[in-house]
């Protein structure tokens, strides 16, 4: 019940009766009353005033109440003010439209019962106190939305950091110059490392999620041959695969399939597709993946387990944020319950679909993948161009490496030198200045969340003032498309995510071209998996 005390209303009219007679119904029912006789003065007491519902009759004397009713809807001091029309005159369905184009809520028609004015009051009221919960609602969860992303972003900066030092030094522990491990040492080093990239993809996929579920993404789309994605994914599940004891068996089409899609995207498709079926599947089971054309114009690919399956009843569920099969053998294997529901996404956002058949628990569960071919798939092309491997130069680079996580940047700074590079280190941005001055680096690779200075107000100051002529790389835990575009907008020429590869970090370097004493702001060096 809304409480009538509290409302102010306008009682807009020109006759001194009807007016009298409206007013005194308002005030009898506990409602706190203005009066207006004409069009101006109405606005004038409703912008001073700011009156809950306005009642207003059509017929005034300098003006209509429809353009007073516009007036009133324009500003945004009396915007949210309700209004409802009054007519003795001014009753057709016609005129009706017209005033309620003009943003009254109400319509009435004069004369009306004095009970039947206060009942259409409160109703506006009720109405209007819905509204304000709705919007306050709405406004709480756009910044718990907010705040979500913050706290996402913020998160896998926390844990990309700890990750980068402990990948950098299992890296190191595995270099064919190093001293070398025992059989024991060299297989729990791979345990480590395989737990790092796993760890590593459920950050990516904690992050990717809230993006893609929102749109907050874009598709890099090309032509490519679909077989060739399926062959990166088999090898990156292949060691999960023979981890966990499972057989993989592979069928792909003679012919290539040729999709407009994006590549790395339509890789995690398929590579959470086998996860999920290693993950669900007992110990020296098969996992089956094929790809075929059908009489569509579209590739099936199908990833078959015979695992723990599903009931029917969870069969769509299971593409739902965060679901998962609430069995000891799920739970056991862990997961966020959101690998699936990129997958869908993903899948859905390239044209295509995604199913999910299980005869039970117990009886496996067949995932399939539907996308469709260019319409030019049977034509030949020119094959994929394996990439040429570039081994990083030695003793190339003169480097000023900025980390305040001592253990990544250690981890980092060793591995540098061992190519023969260059390297000093600071801790925070203030050092990094004090440490760059003009000519002293060729490159500069630097944290973004320092502490004081962020690494983008770093970057910012050594392009103005005393770094315009190095190489500047942001290897950071912040990787969202915003971020990106934020480093290059601080003067960046790249944009790495911890943890990375050993290997892309000498491939990065070896790509960098000679520096330029003296020279200005280049265009920004582009590296395939920054």
């Amino acid at each position: 019940m809304i409480a009538t005390a509290a409302a102010t209303v306008l009682h807009v009219n020109d006759s001194p009766a009807s007016l009298y007679l409206g007013s005194f119904s308002l005030r009898q029912a506990g409602y706190h009353v203005l009066e207006a006789v004409t069009g101006g003065e109405a606005l004038q007491v409703a912008f001073d005033g700011r009156p809950d519902v306005v009642v207003l009759d059509v017929k005034l004397p300098d003006m209509s109440g429809y353009e007073v009713c516009r007036l009133l809807k324009a500003d945004p001091r009396t915007r949210e003010t309700a209004v409802i029309h009054t007519s003795a005159t001014f009753i057709t369905a016609e005129k009706k439209v017209i005033g309620l184009r003009a943003g009254a809520d109400v319509y009435l028609t004069q004369p009306f019962d004095p009970e039947e004015l206060i009942a259409t009051v409160n109703s506006v009221l009720r109405l209007r106190h819905v509204e304000r919960v709705a919007l306050a609602n709405a406004a709480r969860l756009e910044e718990a939305d907010r705040k979500k992303d913050e706290f996402l972003a913020m998160l896998g900066h926390e844990l990309r950091n700890p990750l980068a030092a402990i990948s950098a030094a299992v890296q190191l522990l595995g270099r064919k110059d190093s001293n070398g491990l025992s059989d024991a040492d060299e297989r729990r080093r791979s345990i480590i490392e395989r737990q790092i990239n796993h760890l590593r993809h459920l950050v990516d996929d904690l992050l990717d999620v809230s993006r893609i579920t929102r749109g907050k993404y874009a598709l890099r789309r090309s032509r490519l041959d679909l077989n060739t994605v399926l062959q990166h994914a088999f090898a990156a599940a292949r060691s999960v695969m023979e981890e966990r004891g499972l057989i993989m068996r592979e069928s792909l089409p003679a012919e290539p399939c040729w999709v407009d899609g994006d590549r790395t995207r339509l890789e995690q498709v398929f590579t959470n597709l086998l996860d999920n079926a290693a993950k669900y599947s007992p110990e020296g089971s098969v996992v089956t993946v094929g790809a075929h054309r059908d009489e569509e114009q579209r590739v099936r690919v199908s990833v078959q387990d015979t695992g723990i399956g599903l009931p029917p009843e969870e069969q769509e569920r299971i593409f739902e944020l965060f679901a998962q099969l609430d069995t000891g053998l799920a739970r056991s294997r862990g997961g966020l319950g959101i690998g699936l529901t990129l997958v869908r996404h993903l899948v859905e956002e390239h044209g295509g679909q995604v199913e999910v058949f299980s005869e039970g628990l117990g009886q496996g569960s067949t995932f399939t993948v539907t996308l469709p071919l260019l319409a030019d798939a049977t034509q030949p092309a020119r094959p994929d161009v394996a990439p040429e491997r570039i081994e990083p130069r030695k003793g190339e680079w003169r480097i000023l490496l900025v980390d305040d996580n001592p253990d990544a940047r250690e981890g980092l700074r060793e591995m540098l030198q061992m190519w023969g590079h260059t390297v000093a280190v600071a801790a925070d941005g203030p050092e990094a200045i004090a440490m760059a001055t003009p000519g002293t680096y060729d490159v500069i690779i630097l944290d973004i969340g320092l502490p004081g200075l962020s690494g983008y107000e770093v970057a910012e100051e050594l392009r103005t003032r005393v770094a315009a002529d190095a190489h500047l790389i942001a290897l950071t835990g912040y990787g969202a498309p915003e971020d990106r575009a934020r480093s290059e907008e601080a003067g960046f020429d790249l944009h790495l995510v911890k943890p990375v590869e050993l290997v892309e970090i000498g491939r990065v370097l070896a790509q960098l071209g000679p520096v330029k004493r003296g020279a200005h702001r280049r265009r920004p060096v582009r590296a395939k998996s920054a």
